[in-house]
């Protein structure tokens, strides 16, 4: 029963996308997102990056990817098709785990992509979240709390 009921707390989605704003600030290297069509590198803020509808649910999906591999749970994460946002996804919440947990994962994946290039290039968490999901797709939906 008290299992149960950490899954169906949701941790507060504003602390986290506020905490890993601080984060990516701090680390203080450039956040990019690289057209893949031109070349070109657009800049991001660490804000944008952070937002819920824009990159924080690649950031999400590859905390929890660790965390699951780990523990065998997830974070019960609410990721749902929104074709305004900045990827067309949005996380909306995170059922399960804890703040400290989710955020640890989060300063894990961030500082192994802060060590990958000269700029923390958001491509590079997509190419996460794309190995990710086949990793994740093979889980039962009782551990990854999938909506």
């Amino acid at each position: 029963m008290a299992k149960e009921a950490v899954l169906m707390s949701a941790i507060d989605l504003a602390a986290i996308s506020a905490a890993q704003t601080r984060l990516l600030a701090k680390i203080g290297k450039p956040i990019e997102l690289l057209d893949r069509g031109t070349g070109k590198r657009v800049v991001v803020s660490p804000a944008d990056a952070a937002h819920p509808e824009a990159y924080l649910p690649i950031f999400l999906i590859s905390a929890e990817t660790q965390w699951l591999e780990l523990t065998g749970t997830g974070f019960a994460l609410d990721v749902s098709r929104t074709p305004d946002s900045a990827l067309g996804y949005a996380v909306r919440k995170v059922r399960a785990g804890s703040f400290t947990v989710v955020m640890l994962c989060l300063i894990d994946v961030t500082m192994r992509l802060a060590e990958m290039d000269d700029a923390l290039v958001l491509n590079h968490l997509i190419d996460f979240w794309g190995e990710a999901h086949g990793r994740i797709a093979d889980v039962a939906p009782t551990l990854q709390g999938a909506t």
